[in-house]
């Protein structure tokens, strides 16, 4: 018998980063690195690989190498005027398609988001719906369109927030299904009226019609549909959220544009509800408590190891050996959520408890 709750579902948003595209990676038993720093886990990050690409005079000219900034070269190159400089920011912008299209071909996720269709499935569960969680949407800054695919597979319909035309995706017709809102726009996304989408394959080819905001220090979203997107994500999380769930996003100050947007809406919450939204920091601990550290200006900032809704408590006490379940904290954290609440009778077994098991194992 389910627990009977004093208040209705709580709202919950999902902001999702690079960090959920490598739990992804991890979970089919992948170790390519798909972040953009070098990591003592991962070993080279993508910024490493895209130097290389690049060559060694690139390399020596502008002084970059191993724990680079490959956003910031990009923004300097693309700002100082040189021709030269602007076909060299573009050399770069190829350089990263290319890796990252290769890098997750690699991992074998071009196609297959698993951990991301199953948590999409758990928020389909009518019981769950009724008695825990509503899924307002979900916000990204990845460019990989792997969410396009999980939400086409779970709702049967992909709502973009905004016209689109596909071969492979329905828009959304049910104003129920809750939208994606790709903040950096996506390789998979062509320039047209209305904007074409499909989905990223091994052969796909960098394209300057591809509708999206490239690596750099500031993600301009003035024009259409990135100032459409910021617009939607800014309500999404100032009236329909109670917990933003943020997934392998670092929040550094390349990321100035999405501090900003946490900022403003959790003072709006503040407003209009009398207390700012929830954030759980779904990512290694360490991590995590960088975050509540740096980004001291958003509030509520809940790293894993202190989160309730399963056994976490074990973030706090050491790292997790490589070969630990706790190592890729998103699966970990979505078999304990799938767990904790099938145990509570919150959510229907059967195919979520399958589900469960089968997450344990790839863990």
């Amino acid at each position: 018998m389910a627990i009977k709750k004093k208040f209705g579902p709580k709202k919950v948003v999902y902001l999702w980063g690079a960090g959920a595209t490598q739990g992804e990676a991890q979970n089919l038993g992948s170790n390519v690195s798909l972040l953009m720093r070098d990591t003592g886990t991962f070993g080279e990050g993508v910024t490493t690989r895209i130097l290389k690409r690049a060559g060694r005079k690139v390399n020596s000219t502008f002084g970059t190498g191993p724990g680079g900034d490959i956003e910031k070269l990009i923004s300097l190159l693309s700002v100082s005027g040189g021709p030269e400089h602007l076909q060299l920011a573009e050399k770069l912008r190829t350089h990263y398609f290319d890796e990252l299209r290769a890098s997750l071909d690699t991992a074998g996720v071009l196609d297959n988001p698993q951990l991301a269709i199953r948590l999409l499935d758990m928020h389909s569960d009518p019981r769950f719906q009724e008695e825990v969680e509503i899924l307002s949407g979900t916000i990204s800054t990845n460019h990989d369109g792997l969410l396009q695919i999980a939400n086409q597979i779970s709702f049967g319909e992909l709502n973009l927030g905004f016209s689109y035309v596909s071969e492979e995706f329905a828009p959304a017709s049910s104003p129920s299904t809750p939208p994606l809102l790709q903040l950096h726009g996506s390789f998979t996304w062509q320039f047209g009226v209305p904007i074409r989408v499909s989905s990223l394959r091994k052969s796909s080819k960098y394209s300057p019609d591809t509708v999206w905001i490239p690596p750099t220090t500031q993600k301009d979203a003035k024009l259409y549909p990135f100032n459409k997107l910021s617009g939607q994500a800014y309500e999404l999380l100032a009236e329909h959220c109670d917990v933003l769930r943020v997934v392998g996003a670092s929040l550094t100050q390349n990321d100035w544009n999405v501090l900003c947007l946490i900022f403003n809406a959790q003072r709006h919450r503040e407003y209009e509800k009398g207390a700012p939204f929830r954030i759980e920091l779904i990512m290694p601990h360490d991590a995590g408590e960088r975050i509540a550290a740096e980004c001291a200006f958003l509030k509520n900032l809940t790293p894993i190891g202190y989160l309730s809704e399963g056994k976490f408590s074990e973030y706090k006490e050491r790292e997790p050996a490589p070969e630990s379940d706790l190592a890729n904290p998103f699966a970990y954290w979505l078999t304990e959520k799938l767990n904790f609440h099938m145990g509570r009778y919150e959510i229907g077994s059967g195919e979520h408890q399958e589900m469960a098991a089968e997450l344990g194992e790839a863990a």
